[in-house]
């Protein structure tokens, strides 16, 4: 068991350090992903008025309202997936380490007692728990990417084939 008071500072530090970097990195997909879902949802709304503008509506099929409702919702549903993986979504770390007490991050059903918790707490090596949170948080932080990087391509292929059909209907190839 070492307690913090044992672990030199810098190590400390460190720990510390990389446990926030890591979680402002989580918050930051997240706020980038509600940021940029409302610019799309926005841009599709400027989109529907520049099609508004050809006098010639092509004819409401069941092909047209599932091909609208594929690039315009699948790409919002996307930015929300980045949104929706939490702490139990992260994948699990499998770990030999026999003082792991996992104290950090508190879970009601691991430590449902204050007193439980308590003594977690003082028997806990904050290197080690620390050390778990990190990566843990890692990689959550690297699926929510992971995620948004995907959801940004699908945006951008719902712009080409927005941009596409909208020039086929200029030139009239489609009516």
């Amino acid at each position: 068991m070492s307690e913090t008071r044992d672990m030199p500072p810098a190590t400390l530090s460190i720990l510390l350090s990389s446990l926030h970097d890591v979680q402002n990195a989580i918050r930051a997909y997240d706020t980038k992903a509600q940021v940029v879902s409302i610019g799309f949802i926005f841009s599709l709304g400027l989109i529907t008025t520049v099609g508004a503008l050809d006098p010639e509506i092509p004819r409401f099929t069941w092909a047209l309202v599932i091909f609208s409702w594929v690039l315009g919702v699948v790409p919002v549903m996307m930015f929300g997936y980045v949104l929706y993986p939490s702490r139990s979504m992260a994948p699990k770390l499998g770990t030999n380490v026999e003082n792991l007490q996992r104290s950090y991050y508190l879970l009601n059903e691991s430590y449902p007692v204050l007193d439980d918790f308590i003594a977690a707490f003082d028997q806990s090596d904050w290197k080690i728990e620390l050390a778990y949170e990190i990566q843990k948080s890692s990689l959550l932080r690297d699926m929510k990417r992971r995620r948004f990087v995907w959801a940004l391509r699908i945006a951008g292929l719902a712009y080409a084939l927005m941009f596409l059909v909208q020039l086929l209907r200029s030139v009239e190839l489609i009516s």
